[in-house]
């Protein structure tokens, strides 16, 4: 049942946000001296926008993006040719060639951490954990934030960086570290969201009821420093978020963004009664209804700029971690509110295609462009998956070679970066100049250099003392050596 929002509390809107306060320094060591390391690095600044699918468990290779036949390939997977390099499942993707033609692929990624919350760490923060400086650690969404914020305009209410259930997933929205909380991002909770904000999108959005709560925090007498109260050290986070909350709320935009015509669910999602794409199953997270408000988000052209996507189907590690019954049809549900790939990946595919089609058709900020051109979408994953099927007829962690894609703005289609032996064991093509695979760290400096970010940079009065780098050289408890560069092949 929808709550007005005078019977919403202060925490209740908090979470119903999905707000990360936790885990920051909020602006230690500021002003942050950030200077470049280097005099050759020339940041493409080729898009406007970036949208990050997380693609949580890590979805199975060798049946997806870089599909082998092996002893274990099922026979109904009706495979089709994209281009010479890239064959896809009509099965699992039915709705391919409204994406995979505009593609790019690199399958020679490699990662260390084989669990899945370093993993997503890794691929959220740009790169590996390390324990003893975590907390000062931010999003790579926070740099982003932080970047372009003299790009903001005066009617800019939107955060620069949002996300959708980050709430959800093993490793929960990171924060910004040891920049100021403004740049934490905002965490969409979808599965609140909707009934306790939506169905706006008409009047003025000015709400009078919040108003005068809004007049009434603006005190903030219960998270403001009081001798050693535990929460004192936070108050300038949970200022800055209820000051997002609140601007938010207050934009006709949002009210407008969290409408989603039931035509749109339909196609995004699929039937309501369908055995896992129902909208209102609950204890869910659907990357239908993710993507759709993506959409919604990136039309309002109200400020976001970066948006990163969580697909955790029911939370946890997320729907692709088939540790068991990859192929089932009739094992459902599995443990942890797993589904099979019969299931987790045509769900993808429906919102993918939906979205894709969609900003193909919407102007995008700049006259003559569609908001497909002025947005990149990467959809990301932890790892990959182990070759060999387990005895539970799934398949575990590999960290030897994975696949992520890349499309839209900026990304020349049709590039397929690397290539894996005949079984997805390992890498027998790194298909860039240098000797060591690609890694997240990489997704990171290409994303960067796509939205006019020098990589290169470094924070050099950290609370720790020990520099942070945009992206990093040489990581303590990762390899020898990290090639600081974007992944140039993608557009090229």
């Amino acid at each position: 049942m929808r709550n007005g929002i005078g019977d919403i509390s202060r925490r209740e809107l908090l979470k119903l946000i999905g707000l990360g306060v936790g885990g920051t320094l909020a602006g230690a060591g500021l002003p942050l001296k950030v200077r470049a390391q280097s005099t050759k690095v020339t940041p493409r600044k080729n898009v406007r926008n970036v949208l990050f699918i997380q693609n949580c468990g890590a979805m199975s290779p060798p049946e997806a993006l870089d599909f082998k036949q092996t002893k274990y390939t099922t026979t109904d997977l009706d495979i089709q040719k994209v281009n010479a390099e890239f064959n896809i499942s009509k099965t699992l993707f039915p709705n391919y060639m409204k994406w995979a033609p505009r593609a790019s692929l690199v399958r020679s990624m490699t990662e260390n951490g084989l669990v899945h919350f370093p993993a997503q760490y890794h691929t959220q923060a740009g790169r590996a954990l390390n324990p003893g400086i975590v907390r000062e650690i931010p999003a790579m969404g926070s740099i982003v934030a932080m970047e372009l914020e003299s790009e903001r305009l005066e009617a800019d209410t939107f955060p620069t960086y949002m996300s959708m259930d980050l709430w959800n997933v093993n490793c929960s929205q990171i924060g910004s570290g040891m920049l100021p909380a403004k740049y934490a991002g905002l965490d969409l909770n979808t599965t609140t969201i909707f009934q306790a904000f939506g169905g706006g999108g008409e009047g003025d959005g000015q709400d009078p009821v919040l108003a005068r709560r809004w007049e009434a925090l603006g005190r903030l007498s219960e998270v403001s420093p009081v001798g050693d109260h535990p929460i004192g050290s936070k108050a300038s986070e949970y200022e800055a978020h209820y000051q997002y909350a609140y601007k938010i709320l207050q934009d006709q935009r949002f009210k407008k963004a969290l409408v989603l015509p039931e035509e749109d669910k339909l196609r995004y999602m699929g039937s309501s009664t369908g055995r896992w794409l129902g909208i209102n199953a609950p204890g869910t997270c659907k990357i239908g209804q993710q993507l759709l408000l993506a959409r919604n988000l990136l039309a309002a052209d109200a400020g976001t700029r970066f948006l990163w996507v969580a697909n955790c189907h029911n939370g946890g590690n997320g729907c692709f971690d088939n540790h068991e019954w990859l192929f089932s049809r009739d094992r459902l549900p599995l443990n942890n509110g797993r589904i099979s790939i019969y299931d987790s990946a045509p769900i993808l595919d429906r919102a993918l295609s939906s979205l894709v089609e969609d900003l193909s058709k919407m102007p995008g900020h700049a006259p003559g462009k569609t908001l497909l051109d002025e947005t990149m979408i990467v959809v990301g994953h932890e790892f990959g998956r182990d070759p060999e099927m387990n005895s539970n007829q799934g398949r575990d962690h590999w960290g030897k070679c994975f696949t992520n894609m890349w499309l839209g703005g900026g990304i020349k289609p049709g590039r397929v970066i690397g290539k894996t032996d005949e079984r997805c064991f390992k890498v027998v093509d790194n298909g860039w100049k240098y000797k060591e695979q690609p890694m997240k760290d990489h997704d990171t400096s290409t994303i960067y250099s796509a939205l006019g970010i020098d990589y290169s940079k470094k924070i050099e009065n950290t609370p720790s003392g020990r520099a942070y780098e945009y992206q990093q050289s040489a990581p303590l408890g990762g390899p020898e050596f990290i090639p600081r560069t974007e992944i140039e092949d993608l557009f090229i």
